[in-house]
């Protein structure tokens, strides 16, 4: 069986290496051969991340390759297309694809479609408003990253699936839970909250410097920013950047002790599907989020972890956890065991083969019984 991953970003982008990339070996081991092409370039996200754009001949070459790899490859059992396959363009490809005989697994972890629906610009909102619903509508399956956009999807395709973002739990290491960690020079005693982001997320936690100054005047706490190198208005207390890699991520993480996930109420924080979350409780980290972008799907408020749905809740929360070491210990372990049970690779890794053999014989999904 042959099938071809149509995904936007190389490794560096984590959609592309949670969502697809770390299957692939299952799947390979598994009698499944896989065949990757990425949209974009390695180093493009470091480019944009710099501020520095790329020029059309760019677009005009990724473009190109993208087709010639539709049109020179064997003949594939299915197409697996991660997020889209030509982004502001109308789904000819697509169509295309559908029509030759090649079924289509459709990967939703994004609400993309507010790109479209959501557009200031009129012509685009006419010509592209209905492309991600037309895409749905071809497809033989559809993962969803979440409720939100299993809801979505569900409008034009029953064969729509909460297929969730999920990480490898034995890459993070719990290092005695609930005591404060060594991380470089930071005071012995003092714990430290962590965020993982992008200079383009960075937004979100910076929306959080009134609050974490404030709980800074009661508790002392260092603050870690891991994928960003401007520490923004973070300047009331201790705050380190640390530059974001593979290898060294779950080392940051397990140095910290309190992982944060901040979201503004919108309907694009609704299509986000939780990843730093998963990587938090996996290192053993007791977490705080907002309820959007799988925060309720994930965390079990109280339990495996706390919900905080206004500056009051987050203040409170932190507060706790910085002051109770028990605390942190106990919300730290039951997510690790969450993350186990609910979010792991070694779970989900089977669940995508059968949903690639599914549609390659055309059997479908239903009866599918998780």
């Amino acid at each position: 069986m042959r099938v071809l991953f149509l995904i936007k970003y190389p490794r560096r982008g984590p959609s592309s290496r949670y969502r697809v990339l770390q299957f692939i070996p299952y799947l390979e081991s598994n009698g499944i051969s896989c065949e990757v092409q990425s949209l974009h370039a390695d180093g493009y996200l470091d480019s944009r991340f710099r501020g520095e754009g790329k020029g059309a001949a760019y677009y005009v070459r990724r473009l190109l390759a993208r087709i010639g790899k539709l049109m020179r490859g064997p003949r594939y059992d299915v197409v697996f297309i991660q997020k889209e396959l030509f982004p502001y363009l109308v789904p000819v490809t697509e169509f295309f694809l559908k029509t030759a005989g090649a079924p289509i697994i459709y990967d939703l972890d994004d609400a993309i479609f507010l790109f479209y629906t959501g557009s200031g610009n009129r012509v685009v909102r006419s010509l592209l408003g209905g492309k991600v619903p037309a895409v749905i509508r071809m497809s033989s399956a559809v993962l969803c990253g979440n409720a939100y956009l299993k809801e979505y999807a569900g409008r034009y395709n029953q064969a729509s699936l909460l297929f969730p973002t999920v990480i490898d739990p034995s890459r993070y290491i719990v290092k005695g839970a609930g005591e404060p960690r060594a991380s470089g020079a930071r005071p012995s005693g003092v714990p430290g909250i962590v965020w993982i982001g992008s200079p383009e997320t960075f937004r979100y936690v910076s929306g959080m410097a009134g609050a974490l100054s404030r709980i800074s005047k009661q508790e002392a706490f260092t603050l870690k920013l891991i994928g960003v190198t401007d520490r923004g208005p973070f300047d009331a207390f201790e705050t380190l950047t640390v530059p974001w890699s593979e290898e060294s991520e779950a080392e940051e993480l397990g140095s910290a002790d309190i992982g944060i996930m901040p979201l503004p109420d919108s309907e694009w924080s609704r299509g986000k599907c939780g990843l730093k979350l998963l990587q938090y409780m996996a290192a053993g980290l007791p977490v705080v989020t907002s309820p959007l972008g799988g925060g309720e799907d994930i965390v079990e408020d109280g339990t495996t972890g706390l919900i905080a749905r206004n500056e009051g809740e987050w203040t409170a929360h932190l507060l706790a956890l910085i002051r109770d070491a028990d605390a942190r210990r106990e919300l730290g372990l039951a997510g690790r065991r969450r993350v186990e049970e609910q979010f792991s690779l070694g779970l989900w890794a089977p669940r995508l083969a059968e949903v690639i053999r599914r549609v390659a014989d055309g059997s479908g999904l239903k009866g599918i019984g998780w």
